[in-house]
């Protein structure tokens, strides 16, 4: 297949304006160090800036334990959510558990050592396995932000892309003979999404004779329609992903549940309601 219409446009585009990194991502240092005092210390190092993915990438340290994998961890996270208001909640959640740096950092030393697409397929496996609860409640859409940075910082010439809905409503358009899964972790769709980045930026530097990476070619389809000029293209997508889901309801309850004198009760109550009211593909795996 060549190399969708709708991609080169884009990069048309996008060299043209000088090729512009993308805007960084705003956040609360509050509404972090709230949900997530253990970490104060780290959150005020960052001084409540803005974070864009290059930012985060050198910030970000090579994995040697628990304590760095739970940094980058939480450097996705942020440069992710950013305003989002249910961001701190979704990964206090994950990170509560007492697995979870373990996790995590088993994740990194894979994705360090072997490359993105096998810490992916770390987390499948583990979950078809006896560990079935792997990272509870982190989904692809941010894993995939986590296994990003991870790769993108210990072999820049060859990083694992982000894959979330965006990119599924892209490749549902631009390419929908190439089918993603995005609600859940599904090795073969994450595979067929970097052969596929690959093979595009292959065919884009042949094509115009600049050197173009895979996580180039990721931030394009993310930047859709930009004129990349200001921020004309962050601001909208940062509304629809606000207004997109009922599931950013249930999380601003669970919020407001964090207070009640009956919170266990509260939380499996709402959880309860996802299940029966949600979409699979809407539920908590979303994170």
């Amino acid at each position: 297949m060549t190399t969708p219409d709708a991609l080169i446009t884009t990069y048309e585009r996008w060299q043209k304006a000088g090729r512009p990194t993308q805007i960084p991502s705003p956040w609360k240092l509050k509404s972090w160090t709230n949900q997530l005092g253990h970490y104060k210390e780290f959150f005020n190092r960052l001084n409540g800036d803005p974070i864009d993915r290059k930012q985060a990438v050198q910030l970000s340290p090579i994995v040697t334990n628990e304590e760095e994998a739970v940094q980058v961890f939480l450097l996705a996270m942020l440069w992710g959510h950013g305003l989002v208001g249910y961001g701190p909640f979704r990964t206090s959640r994950i990170l509560d558990r007492p697995e979870a740096a373990a996790e995590l950092l088993e994740v990194a030393q894979v994705a360090q050592r072997d490359g993105g697409l096998a810490a992916f397929k770390l987390v499948v496996d583990r979950r078809n396995g006896e560990s079935r609860s792997f990272l509870k409640w982190l989904g692809p859409a941010f894993g995939t932000k986590y296994i990003y940075f991870l790769t993108a910082k210990n072999n820049p010439q060859e990083p694992a892309p982000v894959m979330d809905a965006v990119v599924y409503r892209w490749f549902r358009k631009h390419a929908p003979d190439r089918k993603l899964r995005v609600d859940f972790w599904h090795t073969p769709s994450y595979e067929q999404f970097l052969n596929s980045l690959e093979e595009w930026a292959s065919d884009i530097a042949q094509r115009f004779g600049q050197e173009i990476r895979i996580d180039d070619v990721e931030y394009l389809i993310f930047a859709e329609g930009s004129r990349f000029e200001g921020n004309d293209w962050s601001e909208s997508w940062e509304a629809e992903q606000r207004a997109a889901s009922p599931s950013l309801l249930f999380d601003q309850l669970r919020a407001l549940a964090s207070s009640s004198h009956s919170e266990r009760q509260a939380f499996d109550l709402i959880t309860d309601l996802e299940g029966l009211l949600l979409p699979r593909d809407e539920q908590s795996e979303m994170a």
